[in-house]
């Protein structure tokens, strides 16, 4: 290199930047050479390139001129047979090879930038493999000199700036700073700016900077920053042309982008165009090139992921196919074969929990055991000896075999011997050791066995290193264990350090769709926690407490960013204007203009802000769980129940107004709860029979009140599996006795006791924006959705109904109305199709339309709106499924659109469970306004006007029903004197007067019929 012109005019990429450093720095006259080793990668070939260059350093004089060249052709050259081999000599050696060939070039030398490029990329790719923080860090000190030396005009900065920000972005694999992967996309960001001398770089640094969103969203899980990432991946493979290597690298991290998503919000459409552009990988790597057989594990990787969420048996068995012919074609000195696999053996692990098959077992055990033998590190055999004792932990299942059990116990000890302590796989290895001795003290009960395996879970929950999902897994096994050892007390203390775990993975900065991810490893633990404390025999505000702070944890955050601050403003008005001004910084819903890391800090300074204000005397519980005092408060005017059900036990905690208490409901099965339809008319009964009576009896509400204005009230809180019950409808409902909860009680419900709290304090606002509005929106036709003929006729009698109430009712005619008008309105009632999203509960809606085009109201929507200071009183959602959760996994976050209306600021909300007869909301309407309105619109008079409008309804549905019978028994006699003419005539005509199905059904159309509020 005798000059600053190399070949680099037209550059052609094998890997990234280091392909540009690869080509660079071969002499000029030299690309044949450079192309061969760069593209083919035949080991034999770099292998007899290295062999050229040591002789030539052997037997050249040490003063030579070309010395400092031939060394950095030889460093680089090692780094190209350490991508082939993973063998650490080879870039021990490099580094040895670069750092000398700076030594010796002088300081002015033309190639000197190029040289601290190559080292520091040689350093970023020993990182990669032993994540040393101390190679990263000489990375980016380097780079940082060579601009120095250089300046910030020299033709290779672009491709300084793309390794500079490399070596930032890598370093967050170490640090797990955010701070790391915010610099690596300022940087990318800086040279996009430059004025780059070839289009080549460009690509390149946006495809780097889709890496840095990607990066950054694995710390923050915000998906803006995934999104970003994939339309910069997409435009940089787009962009890309020339040889395949470098396309198929682009397609390979755009695949992957689209993975990620894809675990993220389990959308088929996502592993789809991974599945697209791993088999276009497949397809343009030619026969014999070595990266053939990563290109078939990817794609065999990406189909068993769409096996384990959405796909077929059919995908599974390609997953197979794929890593079987990317084992096959893998050469033993891959470095990728033992990984490969160990894929393949995860793919079997997946088919044995379709087939239960032993065979199926022992393939994935041999499997492991192949890829165990085959391992380059230690890291990677401990983790090859994991996933084998997993599957003999499966053939534990199948045998009951103690054998089994031992080795599976044998085998992890194996990975743990491998692992050093600060690696992050240690915790979950430490975790599933203890799992094995549970599973081991089923069968032994041997005090040994629960010791053992406890002590592993309580290092996983204590030590500080390790990271809180770990730290939770391990306490719910450490539950389990207590469980089952019947220590109640060391439960306990699990439980209770585990629910501190909970409030610091919410940081407000999160926005909803974000939150609902992180929850998911977390649904159940504080139900769990809280039976655990009642078995300690703990107060039941304890339970309570752990209730309060480990569910309905999004609506609670909202709540917070908008809850009273009345006492903060009386005593301290310019606290409280600094309060209220980072609040709506907080309340701005993300848009792809805002930058997630501001909404980081805004929300750092929010909570420095909150500690703050409970230093002041008086606030020291501003924005914390309400004390026991608080909540007696809350049930001041009728009881509040809490049913919890979890594994261990069900319980209904009862607060009232001077006390709170637990019962215990034995009979109240979690298994066989989940096993329960919430739409049987069976489950009504049953759920009467096992709680909500015993719980009646309990309160003292033991028959129907003889006057209307008797009607005691009760507030319904359901955790778990119970959550979406109509517990209201409990009963028996063949006549009108009073054995079901509508002829004892009237019903409200609400997601949690906080709620309640909060929609009291919403009194004390002022309702001057208020004014006495209606909004009424029918959509009989909605775009691509079945008419609904009964939904204008409901809205036009609503219109006359609403003028007797003294109010203005205005019609809305689209989702532009709407959102107008919402903060403007007392009542919101909306007449048509309500759809829940199983997959993502914030992505529930109400169908509009706009333009004459089907648009939708979604609950994230919702979330963002705060017309709360304007005192809107109710919404009334008219339509199907408005209450319902399909996901199980978010069942204690209460995330439907009922809520989202109730959070967005209306202090009453009325809904549905799921899918209502379209003539049936006609009448339920009209008899619940004429109700609210005799009532004088009070907070009672909505629970009240629904109760009554539920019983006149059922009372219907009863007397339909009976007639029915009675005239089926008419047509039997009918029958039997052979005449069928009557009966014909007869089934027409009964259908024209039916309100309900033909079938027993008929009883329960006013069952979906709730009221959320105060």
């Amino acid at each position: 290199m005798e000059g600053p012109e190399y070949i680099g005019a037209n550059l052609r990429y094998t890997r990234s930047a280091y392909g540009a450093l690869f080509y660079v720095s071969f002499p000029l006259g030299d690309e044949p050479r450079a192309l061969a080793l760069g593209q083919n990668t035949k080991r034999s070939d770099i292998d007899q390139e290295i062999d050229k260059l040591r002789h030539w350093l052997e037997t050249a004089s040490p003063d030579h001129a070309q010395r400092a060249s031939h060394l950095h052709t030889l460093g680089i050259t090692l780094i190209e047979k350490f991508h082939l081999t993973t063998s650490f000599d080879a870039i021990d050696s490099a580094i040895e090879y670069l750092q000398e060939a700076i030594d010796l070039a002088p300081f002015e030398s033309p190639t000197r930038l190029l040289q601290y490029l190559c080292l520091a990329t040689a350093y970023q790719v020993r990182c990669e493999r032993n994540m040393n923080t101390a190679d990263i860090d000489r990375a980016i000190k380097l780079c940082r000199e060579a601009t120095y030396i250089t300046g910030t005009t020299h033709h290779l900065r672009g491709l300084q700036m793309k390794i500079l920000g490399d070596a930032y972005r890598m370093r967050i694999n170490c640090s797990g700073e955010v701070a790391d992967v915010n610099e690596s996309i300022r940087i990318y960001k800086e040279g996009l700016d430059l004025d780059l001398p070839s289009n080549i770089i460009r690509v390149d640094l946006t495809h780097a900077l889709g890496l840095g969103y990607q990066a950054r969203y694995q710390v923050t899980a915000t998906m803006l920053d995934m999104d970003t990432s994939l339309q910069l991946l997409q435009e940089a493979c787009d962009a890309t042309a020339g040889a395949y290597q470098i396309k198929n690298s682009r397609r390979r991290d755009l695949a992957l982008g689209h993975q990620i998503k894809y675990l993220r919000n389990e959308d088929p459409l996502e592993i789809i165009k991974a599945i697209t552009l791993f088999q276009e990988c497949v397809d343009h790597t030619p026969t014999g090139d070595p990266t053939l057989a990563a290109c078939y594990a990817n794609l065999g990787t990406a189909y068993a992921l769409k096996r384990r969420k959405v796909g077929s048996f059919k995908d599974l068995e390609r997953s197979i196919e794929s890593l079987q012919n990317a084992v096959e074609i893998s050469k033993v000195e891959d470095p990728n074969g033992s990984s490969i696999l160990g894929e393949l053996g995860m793919a079997y692990q997946d088919k044995l929990f379709e087939t239960k098959l032993l065979s199926d077992i022992d393939a994935a055990i041999e499997t492991w055991q192949r890829a165990i033998d085959s391992s380059n590190t230690t890291k990677q055999q401990a983790t090859q000896l994991q996933w084998k004792s997993r599957a003999v932990l499966e053939r534990f299942h199948k045998t009951n075999s103690v054998t089994d059990i031992d080795q599976s116990i044998l085998l992890l000890q194996r990975s743990l011997e491998n692992t050093l302590p600060e690696d992050k796989p240690r915790a979950v290895r430490l975790f599933e050791l203890g799992n094995r001795y549970k599973h081991k003290y089923r069968n032994t009960r041997a005090k040994e066995d629960l010791t053992t395996g406890t002590t592993h879970l309580r290092t996983v929950i204590q030590d500080p290193s390790i990271d809180v999902y770990a730290k939770i897994l391990a306490g719910e096994d450490a539950m389990d264990f207590f469980a089952l050892a019947e220590d109640w007390m060391q439960g306990y203390e699990v439980a209770a350090s585990l629910i501190k775990l909970i409030p610091p993975l919410i940081p407000r900065f999160l926005e909803t769709f974000d939150v609902q991810y992180v929850l998911r490893d977390i649904e159940g633990v504080a139900c769990e926690a809280a039976s655990m404390a009642l078995y300690a025999g703990k107060e039941p505000s304890v339970a309570l407490q752990f209730l309060k702070i480990g569910r309905d944890v999004i609506a609670t955050s909202i709540e917070d960013l908008r809850g009273e601050v009345g006492i903060l403003e009386e005593k301290y008005p310019d606290l409280a204007n600094q309060f209220l001004t980072q609040r709506a910084a907080l309340d701005i819903p993300a848009t792809e203009d805002s930058v997630p890391d501001q909404r980081y800090k805004r929300g750092n300074v929010f909570e420095n802000l909150v500690d703050k204000i409970r230093q002041l005397p008086g606030l020291k519980d501003f924005l914390r769980e309400p004390s026991e005092e608080a909540l007696k408060l809350a049930a001041s005017e009728h009881p509040i129940v809490v049913i919890n059900v979890s594994r261990y036990r069900s319980d209904a905690i009862i607060i009232s107004h001077d006390q709170i208490l637990s019962m215990a409901l034995a009979d109240l099965s979690f298994e066989k709860l989940k096993a329960q339809s919430r739409h049987s008319p069976v489950v009504l009964s049953w759920l009467w029979d096992i709680a909500m009576k015993p719980i009646l009896d309990f309160l003292g509400f033991t028959k129907t009140p003889i006057s209307d204005k008797d009607w005691p009230r009760i507030c319904w809180i359901s955790t778990g599996p119970l959550s979406g019950f109509p517990l209201h409808a409990a009963g028996y409902h063949n006549d009108e006795s009073s054995e079901a909860v509508i002829e004892r009680v009237m019903s409200s419900y609400s997601s949690s006791v906080k709620a309640i709290i909060n929609g009291r304090h919403d009194t004390k606002i002022t309702r001057e924006i208020t004014r006495d509005r209606s909004l009424l929106v029918a959509m009989e036709n909605t775009p691509g959705a079945t008419r609904l003929p009964f939904a204008t006729r409901e809205v036009n009698m609503l219109h006359k109904l609403h003028i007797s109430m003294s109010l203005d009712p205005i019609i809305g005619k689209n989702k532009t109305d709407i959102l107008s008008q919402l903060p403007h309105c007392k009542i919101f009632h909306f007449a048509g199709h309500g759809f829940t999203d199983s997959q993502d509960p914030s992505r529930s809606h109400l169908l509009l339309e706009d333009d004459g085009k089907s648009d939708t109201l979604e609950v994230g929507k919702l979330l963002s709106l705060n017309i709360r200071q304007s005192q809107p009183f109710l919404a009334y959602l008219s339509a199907c499924g408005t209450g319902q959760i399909k996901n199980n996994t978010f069942l204690d976050e209460s995330i439907h659109l009922i809520n989202g209306f109730r959070l967005a600021g209306f202090r009453h909300v009325i809904g549905t469970l799921w899918e209502v007869s379209d003539e049936t909301c006609v009448d339920m309407a009209k008899d619940t306004y004429e109700g609210i309105r005799d009532g004088g619109m009070s907070d009672d008079s909505v629970c009240r006007g629904l109760h009554m409008a539920s019983r006149a309804l059922r009372k219907k549905c009863l007397s339909i029903l009976i007639s029915r019978k009675e005239r089926q028994a008419s047509k039997d006699q009918v029958r039997d004197a052979g005449s069928t003419g009557g009966i014909q005539e007869e089934r027409a005509s009964e259908r024209d007067v039916l309100l309900c199905e033909e079938d027993d059904s008929v009883r329960f159309h006013w069952v979906p019929y709730v009221h959320f509020g105060v």
